[in-house]
């Protein structure tokens, strides 16, 4: 089966070699089907499978080197050798997808010979040299209808999501980076807090329970103070109490009691009864005075 090729290389030998290699090569690269085997067609008439490739193929790429159509005035020229004209040619008339690519100091003629000249027409590209990476690129990107072998866009798909998958796996790791480094802020920061409720709350507990103690304290001072002041106060009370009763047994003794009253009363007028009844005793009671005044006298001038 004979291959398809989806990109043809036109190019003139001379000035324009270097360049359709180089492109070849690069597209061969990025996967693309090109053809570019001129030299098996040096010799003879334009071959039918070289038009076959042509009409085959979705662009023509045409390497515009500098005198690439000075062939066209040379003496004894025909077109049916110039194997570049007849490929332009084909490519016209099939509607092919035609590049031209125009290299330093190319220019086209005034006039071009009339199967050619449509080619003027077409939007050409200035492949300089020193740009070629960007010119390159932007000619894949609006230039190209082929597209590369599917095993070289999947596998190009799969370096682009080899890629994505591991700007999403930075970008995640710096994600749970940041969560954990938030996450360790929060932790020092309830950390912090936690500690200064604690101390907060061992103050709170500390001023406490001095408040009790000074409660209690002062209780015990109220109850010592209240104790001794009942204690005083009861002290005082069994002094007075006592005083009292010495005062009421001292007053006691100085009353005499009413039954000896009544006994001396009653013997009395028995008694005066009694000393009526003799006279003899009480006559003779001046005597005894009298002479019991005498010695009284006596006995003071003695101790005189």
């Amino acid at each position: 089966m004979q291959k398809r090729f989806k990109i043809f290389i036109s190019y003139r030998r001379k000035g324009g070699y270097d360049t359709a290699k180089l492109l070849y090569d690069r597209l061969r690269l990025d996967g693309y089907s090109v053809f570019f085997d001129m030299d098996a067609l040096e010799n003879g008439d334009f071959d039918s499978e070289l038009e076959k490739k042509v009409r085959k193929c979705k662009d023509f790429l045409l390497v515009l080197s500098p005198g690439i159509f000075d062939r066209f005035r040379e003496p004894g020229y025909n077109a049916k050798d110039d194997w570049v004209r007849q490929e332009i040619i084909c490519a016209l008339q099939t509607n092919k997808n035609i590049i031209p690519l125009m290299l330093e100091d190319f220019a086209y003629p005034k006039r071009l010979p009339e199967d050619i000249k449509d080619l003027s027409r077409k939007n050409s590209i200035d492949l300089n040299p020193r740009h070629f990476d960007t010119i390159y690129e932007k000619m894949k990107a609006y230039f190209l209808l082929s597209k590369p072998r599917l095993a070289v866009r999947l596998k190009k798909q799969m370096r682009f999501l080899i890629s994505l998958v591991f700007l999403a796996f930075l970008a995640l790791s710096f994600y749970v980076f940041m969560i954990h480094t938030q996450a360790k802020e929060m932790k020092m920061i309830a950390d912090s807090a936690i500690l200064a409720n604690d101390a907060e709350v061992a103050k709170l507990k500390d001023s406490l329970r001095v408040a009790k103690e000074q409660e209690l304290a002062i209780a015990r001072d109220s109850m010592r103070i209240a104790t001794e002041v009942e204690m005083a106060i009861l002290r005082d009370s069994i002094d007075m109490y006592i005083e009292l009763i010495e005062s009421l047994k001292t007053k006691q003794k100085a009353i005499p009691t009413p039954k000896a009253a009544t006994v001396a009363t009653a013997s009395t007028p028995a008694k005066t009864a009694t000393k009526t009844t003799v006279p003899a005793k009480t006559a003779t009671t001046p005597a005894k005075t009298a002479t019991t005044a005498k010695k009284t006298a006596t006995t003071a001038k003695k101790t005189k």
